[in-house]
């Protein structure tokens, strides 16, 4: 027998037993009613005020219990059957977490016998979010090589949109779009967005190098020979460091 019979055959017993105890229930609150309409106990209990007048009378409790009966039969109704949820998962990598294989997501099983689908689980949205900036990333420095900049801007800022991803994937979004608007004479633009980018990863040498760029378009030269100091401690043979240092020395006043 399969789980999807075994969980079925569950829930149709789980429903004709609830069915059966508040039948159980309203038989017995019937019984009670009855009883107490034939006692010659004056047990009623009265009281009046503002015009109106509310009696208990012997029956009183079967009424209650039999109402019981009725409530938890409506419940189980309304509320329908207990559900069960099915993991499902495409075959992936050896040892992985079914949650992160590709296709993972889940299948709810109700006691009516349908079914519903239930979305992926959060790691394989977050990984699908990192796939999309990356590939954003790409297109964004394609058209910033072709000079098209405000494409480039609009695939950066679509591949820092990307909901779920972890903060070390924002930095390269966010230095291009600094270095575009640095190259587009805009340093008030891009100075928040190097900064940003260089408190998520400090010792990043590209960010470094923009940040750089940018304090000497903002002619904080001070700031600038720092940054550039800092990235030829790390790596002395750098390049871009260098020529930065070079465009210090030209535009800095003696």
């Amino acid at each position: 027998m399969d789980l999807s019979t075994s969980f079925l055959i569950y829930a149709t017993l789980f429903r004709l037993a609830v069915i059966a105890a508040g039948v159980l229930i309203i038989v017995l609150g019937y019984r009670l009613f009855l009883q107490g309409l034939a006692s010659k106990d004056e047990t009623d209990a009265a009281l009046e005020g503002g015009g109106f007048k509310l009696t208990l009378k012997n029956a009183a409790p079967g009424t209650s219990f039999a109402l019981f009966g009725a409530v938890l039969i409506s419940v189980m109704v309304i509320q329908g059957s207990p559900e069960l949820d099915i993991t499902t998962a495409a075959p992936g990598p050896v040892g992985a977490p079914a949650e992160l294989r590709q296709g993972a997501g889940s299948l709810r099983l109700r006691g009516d016998g349908s079914a519903a689908a239930v979305p992926p689980a959060q790691p394989q949205l977050r990984e699908l979010a990192v796939a999309a900036s990356e590939r954003l990333l790409q297109a964004g420095i394609q058209k910033e090589l072709q000079k098209d900049f405000s494409g480039a801007l609009e695939a950066y800022h679509l591949a820092l949109s990307m909901p779920g991803q972890p903060l070390p994937h924002l930095v390269n979004p966010l230095n291009q779009m600094a270095w575009v608007y640095q190259q587009q004479a805009e340093p008030n633009l891009a100075l928040p967005l190097a900064l940003l980018a260089q408190q998520i990863d400090p010792a990043s040498i590209v960010v470094m190098d923009t940040l750089a760029r940018v304090y000497v378009q903002l002619e904080q030269f001070d700031k600038a020979q720092q940054l550039v100091d800092r990235v030829l401690q790390i790596d002395p043979g750098n390049n871009d460091a260098k020529a930065t240092g070079q465009l210090i020395k030209q535009q800095k006043p003696r």
